[in-house]
């Protein structure tokens, strides 16, 4: 377990209408080859290409014996809304690792509002969902789930989280995921 569990600690420190959209929009995912589960990561819902897709970790995907290679013939199961309902994958980016999922009925998932403008905020909450039981968990400046959103305490993403061994949570800000999304927008997978 990471973090503080939904209603405990940082949560404390943001209001119930944003602890709720938090809520609605942060999920958690995991991919499957057969039976066996191979990854679980959190990613959150955003509307983008005119629909609404789940922006998470391409670690998600990424083969566990090669960086640069994705499994093939991947099941992937979203937890929503207490649901657990199958993804697909849209597009990937290994080199900065994101992947957008589709879900097949979006049932109630209320897309992220998003802050383009980083700089100005202070008090931000990483945000990550447990496969497993699907609890929220936040906290601020450790792991709390890779692919999940970090979060200004008035509700908005500003980036994504990852996790790296060396140098501890970094982060993906949301200039740069745009980008990334827009040429994913130009490109067939």
């Amino acid at each position: 377990s990471f973090g503080y569990a939904f209603g405990q600690g940082i949560w404390r420190g943001l209001s119930k209408k944003v602890s709720s959209s938090i809520r609605c929009n942060v999920v958690a995912l995991a991919s499957f080859n057969g039976e066996s589960r191979l990854f679980a990561c959190t990613g959150f819902v955003i509307k983008w290409n005119r629909s609404t897709i789940i922006l998470t970790s391409a670690s998600l995907v990424r083969s566990s014996g090669y960086e640069n290679k994705i499994e093939e013939n991947l099941r992937i199961e979203v937890y929503a809304n207490e649901r657990c309902t199958q993804g697909t994958l849209q597009h990937y980016s290994l080199h900065y690792n994101v992947a957008p999922v589709g879900v097949k009925d979006d049932y109630a998932l209320l897309p992220a509002k998003i802050q383009l403008d980083h700089h100005m905020f202070y008090k931000v909450a990483a945000v990550g969902r447990c496969f497993e039981s699907g609890k929220l968990m936040a906290a601020n400046g450790v792991l709390i789930g890779i692919g999940g959103p970090l979060v200004t305490f008035d509700g908005k993403v500003i980036s994504m989280n990852f996790y790296d061994k060396k140098i501890g949570t970094p982060f993906l800000v949301w200039d740069d995921i745009h980008n990334i999304l827009a040429h994913f927008k130009d490109t067939v997978k």
